[in-house]
């Protein structure tokens, strides 16, 4: 009874601090949008269930798409929903994957449907009917995006993925847990709970949530669960794809038709630079590499579930090159091999201009081929049947019914080690293709008259600090409960973030000028110990931040907060907080404008006690803006100068050691507990120590 007591003591210890406070920044919105938000996000509440009070079910059950078929702007695209609907669509309750054709069709022809809704009554009329007759998840993911790409609702807030569906973001142990305390009424024996890490705060319950373990990582990727679990990091991937899902064409509805493949590699290039750098003060050296014709040796067992059906597991040293993989296989290589012949043949002509191209090659988009024939060309992607080989589930048997697989859900993908290897695979052709780019000269990369003296980084600290999110649909209520405010399940999970830092830079300019001043960190050393070479490792320098700086003639001296990076956003908040903003004509200013940004709490890799050696790399340019009518992305164009510039290409480094770009050394350190488990298991650790 004492070590129970003594538990439950550090639990509400631990409660009182558990989340940070700060001031959130919001920006003001008109009636109008209020009313919009609030109607658009009653239909991600409860999202396994309908409320059959809710005015959006009153709506939903009678609405008749076809008899309105003249407040859509595309005639044809409703017809074709009404044909793919009349011979059936993927029943309620079944697994959703974007990844299996039948599913992606449907779910493809219900986005059109909604995206071409006339006016805002419409769409949410639409998405109520939707909400009401077809499949939870088939809906949520058209819905997601259709919000996401409307014109008219640019700037509305979408809950956090992760608060949407948090069963793809939990493992199985903390969601029975909450189906045990919802089963009984909320029954509740707080000494006996807090063994289980559960306990009651007023009227909600909250679960402490670690991390997958060695059941689920068979080997040393175990070491980085807390980073490729995070519920944050894996909203940013779904956020990426709902802003470009690879089966739409560009030019139809006028987004960077020119521009997407190359944003696809500078995506995944961050990524993998990002995840890279958290690899190194693990001991976990380079992402590995594999063949399609040996065993795939990095194991993984996710601990998720779905619908009540486990996700498939694959074991360390899977046979890839098995009899049911036999036809995918050939047509990987081939692929690959098709690749390679293109480059060795000089097929890129223009290999600056070829970028968007090759990028759409690998991420086997719409805008790869001509409106008329891309309609099923999909299920020949390179990516979709990686995906299906490396997740080691058996053929699906029919067209709704698959074994779920971490590769299946772009919420989930990111916890399988296996994503980044083929990932990293992929990134890696790319790099091949821009060996025949022509690097940048010494006048390409200087700023005449402008020198960087000094740069200085106050302390670099991480650490790990609870972080509570909803996950109250995760469970079913009776009709009566959802008349009233149903009581809400919380978990509160350890996550990395870090201390707030200042990079100061000291430069002087002989000229008054507009620069863009970027951030970058890279690796030091390589795993084998040596200092990298840059030319050799200039993809795994990682974009902290962009920003324009206007230099006087003489001394300047910049100061830039951590908290003013560009690239990354503050957590999201959970519905019932988005309600109470908006009540005072407020929302969320990261949410409703940056929502696709990395978050903010892992922008630096987990340091060690004593101290882990990484560089920052800081660069100095002329600014020139993006011509007008260029700027139809925001958050993905900045200036004129490609993703990822200068590391956007292979680099001499005698021309990256000019007047205007500096390298400085950083050591990160962290603070208080090690691992994250050590938060949600005090006694054991108290215990312990004594």
């Amino acid at each position: 009874m004492k070590t129970v007591l003594f538990l439950a003591g550090l639990v509400a210890l631990a409660m009182g601090g558990a989340v940070p406070h700060h001031e959130l920044k919001t920006k003001p919105v008109d009636a109008q949008f209020v009313g919009y938000q609030k109607k658009i996000l009653s239909l991600f509440e409860h999202s396994q269930q309908l409320d059959l009070h809710s005015e959006y079910y009153k709506v939903g059950k009678d609405y008749n798409v076809e008899a309105n078929i003249d407040n859509y702007t595309n005639k044809q695209a409703v017809q074709q929903f009404l044909e793919l609907y009349r011979t059936g669509f993927l029943p309620k309750f079944l697994k959703f994957s974007i990844f299996y054709e039948r599913m992606r069709d449907e779910a493809i022809a219900l986005f059109h449907l909604m995206y071409y809704a006339k006016d805002f009554e419409t769409f949410w009329k639409t998405a109520a009917w939707a909400k009401v007759w077809l499949n939870e998840e088939q809906f949520l993911y058209a819905y997601y995006i259709a919000v996401v790409q409307r014109s008219d609702l640019d700037g509305i807030v979408l809950p956090a993925p992760y608060e949407v569906y948090p069963q793809l973001f939990l493992n199985k142990n903390i969601l029975t847990k909450m189906s045990v305390i919802k089963m009984q009424n909320g029954l509740f024996q707080s000494d006996f709970a807090a063994q289980y890490g559960i306990v009651k705060e007023n009227d909600y319950y909250v679960y402490y949530a670690n991390y997958s373990n060695a059941l689920a990582y068979p080997n040393q990727e175990q070491k980085l669960s807390y980073f490729t679990e995070d519920v944050g990091l894996n909203a940013y991937y779904f956020y990426f794809h709902s802003q470009m899902p690879f089966w739409w064409k560009s030019e139809k509805y006028n987004l960077l038709k020119d521009r997407m493949g190359e944003i696809f590699f500078y995506y995944y290039q961050q990524l993998l630079a990002r995840y890279s750098l958290e690899r190194l003060p693990h001991g976990l050296g380079d992402i590995p590499e594999f063949s399609w014709y040996s065993e795939f040796k990095t194991g993984y067992y996710p601990q998720l579930s779905a619908n009540f059906l486990p996700f498939a597991q694959r074991s360390n040293n899977y046979n890839i090159h098995s009899e049911k993989n036999y036809e995918y296989i050939r047509f990987l290589d081939t692929y690959e091999k098709t690749f390679f012949q293109f480059l060795q043949k000089g097929e890129f002509k223009t290999p600056e201009k070829e970028m968007n191209y090759v990028g759409n090659y690998w991420h086997m988009n719409s805008d790869l081929y001509s409106e008329k024939s891309n309609k099923d060309l999909h299920q020949y992607s390179y990516e979709i049947i990686a995906r299906h080989v490396l997740g080691g589930s058996p053929k699906p048997f029919d067209k709704y019914s698959f074994m779920p697989t971490a590769l299946d859900f772009y919420q989930t993908s990111l916890r399988d080690p296996a994503f980044y290897q083929l990932y990293q695979r992929i990134v890696d052709y790319l790099v091949a293709y821009k060996e025949y780019v022509k690097p940048y000269s010494h006048n390409d990369l200087h700023f005449v008259g402008v020198k960087i003296n000094d740069v200085k980084v106050s302390e670099l600290v991480t650490y790990f600090d609870y972080f509570d999110f909803n996950a109250t649909n995760s469970v079913f209520y009776s009709q009566e409960e959802l008349k009233a405010y149903p009581t809400e399940f919380i978990v509160r999970q350890p996550r990395l973030n870090h201390k707030p830092f200042t990079v100061s830079v000291d430069l002087k300019s002989d000229v008054a000028s507009d620069a863009v001043v970027k951030i970058f960190i890279g690796p030091k050393y390589h795993p084998n110990g040596y200092p990298i070479n840059i030319e050799e490792d200039w993809m795994k320098f990682y974009e902290l931040d962009w920003f324009v700086q206007k230099l006087a003639p003489g001394e300047n001296k910049i100061e830039r907060k951590s908290s003013e990076f560009a690239f990354f956003k503050d957590d999201s908040i959970p519905i019932n907080e988005i309600y109470q903003w908006l009540d005072q004509g407020k929302v969320p200013y990261d949410m409703s404008v940056v929502p696709d940004n990395m978050p903010r709490r892992l922008m630096l890799p987990k340091g060690t006690p004593g101290g882990y050696p990484f560089q920052l790399f800081v660069f100095v340019y002329p600014f020139n803006g993006v011509k007008k009518g260029e700027d139809v992305f925001q958050n993905y164009l900045a200036d004129n100068k490609p993703f990822g510039y200068p590391f956007d290409r292979p680099v001499q480094e005698a021309y990256y050691r000019q007047p205007n770009m500096y390298f400085e050394d950083v050591q990160i350190y962290h603070k208080d507990a090690y691992l994250p488990y050590e938060m949600n298991v005090p006694s054991y650790f108290s215990q312990k120590k004594q």
